[in-house]
């Protein structure tokens, strides 16, 4: 009967070290870049091998014994040319990273020795980097003069896991509001408000410019002005590029006629002189 201790104290010890019902460590990586996923062997155990997952078997590991260098054999094909493995533990380390590439990975470690395995289980999420939000306004004015607003903000290819909030400066008080949709109103004599989207996601976050509020109310032609100011704008640079195109045209063509003049100044001496040594020469003797 003695065996029977060391049997049950073996299967607590596996049941221990394998990992199931143990949290994941949540890993954060940026789309197109790198991470790796640290693994961690016991100092005094002799490793036999290490079996990295994720939706099925990834990699196999033998670590480099004396004389010998490591052994990797990567299986999924997903992965080839992108993984390889950090010494002297053997961390994952992935570059290029895709949003297929998010999900669950496991690294299971077999001991030589107790002839036990331990396993470490990730949760990787990849994320893109936000860019500028977009702001959309639409404004009703009341016949009570009041104007009624509503922002919209917005970005490009966000992705999961987005969180927007407005942010206004009024009264020297800053006020947030969570969420894309913005719904306030203003009155002739209010205090001027602006207003500027917030995008956040776990490995970024970027500010609108400030929307002010006022001009959009006080004057309903604002957006439409404001275009036309720089429509004009560019209008008036295109006619001036083109003056000064003009201009050294002119320049140019003046140049090469005022070349040309001494050419053919010199070119009416030559044949003078040819025409009178030719007229020399058939002169009787």
């Amino acid at each position: 009967m003695r065996p029977l201790p060391q049997l049950i104290l073996f299967l607590l010890l596996q049941g221990g070290n394998s990992g199931d019902g143990a949290d994941p460590e949540e890993v954060v990586a940026v789309l197109q870049e790198s991470i790796s996923l640290s693994l961690e062997i016991p100092l005094d155990e002799e490793v036999e091998n290490i079996i990295w997952s994720s939706q099925r078997r990834l990699a196999t590991v033998i670590p480099r014994k004396e004389g010998q260098p490591a052994t990797i054999t990567v299986i999924d094909p997903q992965y080839e040319g992108r993984v390889s493995f950090l010494e002297p533990s053997y961390s994952l380390y992935i570059s290029n990273l895709s949003w297929k590439d998010s999900g669950s990975y496991q690294a299971q470690v077999n001991l030589r020795t107790s002839q036990l395995s331990t396993t470490q289980l990730y949760n990787l999420r990849v994320y893109k980097r936000l860019l500028k939000p977009h702001i959309t306004v639409n404004f009703e004015i009341s016949g009570e003069g009041s104007c009624n607003m509503s922002l919209t903000c917005f970005v490009e290819e966000a992705g999961m896991d987005v969180t927007y909030s407005w942010l206004s400066w009024e009264d020297s008080a800053r006020t947030d509001h969570e969420g894309p949709i913005l719904s306030t109103s203003w009155r002739p004599g209010d205090n001027a408000v602006s207003y500027t989207c917030r995008v956040s996601n776990p490995i970024s976050n970027i500010s609108s410019r400030p929307i002010p509020a006022g001009p959009f109310c006080a004057d309903p032609g604002y957006p439409e002005k404001s275009s036309t100011f720089f429509c004009l704008l560019a209008k008036g640079l295109l006619l001036l590029l083109l003056l000064v195109i003009l201009m050294v045209g002119l320049w140019v063509i003046r140049v090469q006629k005022k070349c040309k003049i001494p050419r053919m100044q010199k070119l009416k001496r030559n044949r003078m002189k040819l025409r009178k040594r030719g007229k020399t020469g058939l002169s009787p003797a």
